[in-house]
């Protein structure tokens, strides 16, 4: 799905993560050893995780983040229209948690608040809401939370999960802005939903025991990454006309070090322009791409041109082209 909103941006973005930081092999010693850990971390990219207490949840992460851009933005609680919450580790199955961050936040009782289920494209996903919202003339600035705490429903006996998740929180406002517009191109494959799963975790049974925790087809989201994404990112490019050599930075989920470098040499752009930034913090899921923009702080002034891409469970895949040169970045900030 094609779409473009003009004069709506991305105002501001903060993150948040976690005070713990484990390496592959503390947090995971029965599962690897320091020799295993060095090929691991060559492949993945992955040496460190970002882990949570246990009490701490995602909406913690993303209330902090969210603080923090207050206290550093030019927009008020006040000001705020709506709040989306993207996760898929919430606090309850009911209510929905961003009523919860609604009033945490002290934000006023005149908005709407939702929560989407959605995972690695959710932040971009998030992002189109917020401006179809913004566009239709009824919000001004939407508070778009994405946080998930995705080691919390990792298998411990699970090299493919175990090692590889980490946990974060991010706060972004969306709101009008004089520029060219935010692009958007974003596709489901429904019928590959199994890729990544957690069988059993509400009220569709299956054989399959594994109590609610992830499982993932590596092999299956490798071969999406390099058939399908690639064909996701140049639909869009056609659609902007703009060409992948004009766009200055691609800023993709952090799935891990392999694929984006093969998602890089796919797409034909040097490996510097599509980074992966995520060594010491592992896989955040929807947190993913705002936390690599606060993590790496570039030079926004210089990035007129971004691509934002996420893809994943699903299997989606959400895509955009945005003007990045407006917005404030902050530093990343550690729950305490």
């Amino acid at each position: 799905m094609l779409s473009k909103f003009s004069n709506i941006g991305i105002k501001a973005i903060g993150a948040c993560l976690p005070s713990k930081n484990f390496s592959i092999v503390d947090y995971a010693s029965q599962l690897i050893t320091e020799k295993e850990a060095k090929r691991f971390s060559k492949n993945t990219g992955f040496f460190r995780l970002a882990i949570t207490d246990d009490d701490v949840t995602a909406s913690d992460l993303c209330y902090k983040a969210a603080c923090n851009l207050f206290e550093k933005s030019t927009i008020s609680k006040k000001d705020i229209d709506a709040l989306i919450f993207i996760t898929q580790t919430p606090d309850w199955d009911l209510p929905a948690t961003s009523h919860f961050l609604q009033n945490k936040l002290g934000l006023s009782e005149e908005i709407i608040c939702f929560d989407m289920n959605e995972g690695c494209s959710g932040y971009v996903q998030g992002l189109y809401l917020a401006s179809a919202l913004i566009a239709s003339g009824q919000c001004h600035n939407v508070l778009v939370l994405a946080g998930d705490t995705i080691s919390k429903i990792t298998d411990t006996e699970d090299r493919a999960t175990r090692l590889i998740f980490g946990d974060a929180g991010t706060a972004s406002i969306i709101s009008q802005i004089d520029n060219d517009g935010i692009f958007f191109n974003i596709n489901t494959y429904g019928d590959r939903y199994q890729a990544i799963i957690t069988e059993n975790s509400r009220h569709r049974k299956s054989q399959y025991n594994r109590g609610g925790l992830l499982s993932l087809d590596g092999m299956g989201i490798m071969n999406f990454t390099l058939n399908d994404v690639p064909v996701n990112m140049k639909k869009l490019e056609d659609f902007t006309g703009i060409d992948n050599s004009e766009i200055d930075l691609y800023v993709c989920h952090q799935a891990n070090k392999l694929i984006l470098d093969a998602l890089a040499d796919k797409i034909g752009v040097v490996r510097d322009k599509l980074p992966f930034a995520a060594s010491e913090t592992g896989n955040t899921s929807s947190a993913s791409i705002p936390l690599m923009l606060c993590r790496e702080q570039y030079d926004s002034s210089k990035l007129e041109k971004v691509m934002l891409c996420g893809f994943g469970v699903g299997l989606a895949c959400a895509t955009c082209i945005t003007d990045l040169s407006q917005t404030k970045i902050l530093d990343v900030i550690v729950y305490e």
